[in-house]
């Protein structure tokens, strides 16, 4: 709750005046799904002030919340950005190449910013985005922060090289178990006719259980949803009476 309200802060230094349902997120709220909505409403209307406020002004300082330790504040921060697209985009993809070349060691705001990157879809005219963005896989010893940049490569049109990697990290490795669910749905944004087959077979093969294979299933719909053409794949392989066992 402080967090939210130093962001508050950062915008307006008296405050005063704002909503009571923005300003007094925890007074008044009754217990349970009351609760929770009224959070949602609030959270809601700080993010449309800041938008309404500022616009693309609020860049910088959203990107400095994004090193909050308050979650929330990071989760509002994030949402203003990604809502703002277009019009942030070309300072974000600036910020992002800068920040790679500094060379930082798993860097978490920078993984932050590449996946931002990603959910914005920019197609950026600046050719040494994708390299940069390869380069920067090395600054992170952890997969799940790899695969993070294996799927933003994938969102922006750059990542099929990576297919055969994502390809053994769903079916075939060791530590499928643990990155097979993000390793789909990276490949999942990939323009190769073959993941459905692999999706389908990570399916079936049994070794998925619960969330993760919930997830293998809303990469699948994911991709035939954004390639109608591969429907025509999956019916192949598993008859249009079983669609519905396989998408989500």
């Amino acid at each position: 709750m402080q967090g939210v309200m130093n962001l508050i802060g950062m915008y307006d230094d008296n405050y005063d005046d704002l909503d009571d349902d923005v300003v007094g997120q925890n007074n008044g709220a009754s217990e349970g799904e009351n609760a929770e909505q009224s959070k949602s409403e609030e959270r809601e209307a700080l993010i449309n002030r800041i938008i309404e406020e500022k616009g693309e002004a609020a860049f910088d300082s959203m990107v400095r919340l994004l090193e909050d330790e308050d979650d929330t504040v990071r989760d509002i921060a994030t949402e203003v950005l990604y809502r703002l697209g277009d019009r942030i985009a070309s300072k974000l993809e600036k910020l992002v190449i800068s920040k790679i070349r500094d060379e930082k060691k798993n860097d978490m705001t920078l993984l932050y910013l590449i996946d931002l990157l990603g959910d914005i879809g920019y197609q950026s005219v600046n050719k040494d985005l994708t390299k940069e963005l390869v380069k920067a896989i090395s600054l992170y010893d952890l997969e799940e922060a790899q695969l993070v940049i294996y799927e933003t490569l994938a969102k922006l049109g750059a990542g099929e090289e990576f297919y055969p990697l994502l390809r053994y990290m769903l079916l075939e490795g060791e530590e499928s178990y643990m990155f097979g669910a993000q390793a789909a749905m990276a490949m999942s944004y990939l323009n190769v006719p073959e993941v459905v087959h692999d999706l389908v077979d990570a399916i079936e093969k049994g070794d998925f259980r619960d969330e993760d294979i919930e997830i293998i299933k809303k990469a699948l719909n994911n991709m035939i949803n954004m390639k109608p053409s591969y429907k025509e794949i999956l019916i192949g392989l598993v008859g249009e009476e079983h669609l519905e066992e396989y998408i989500q």
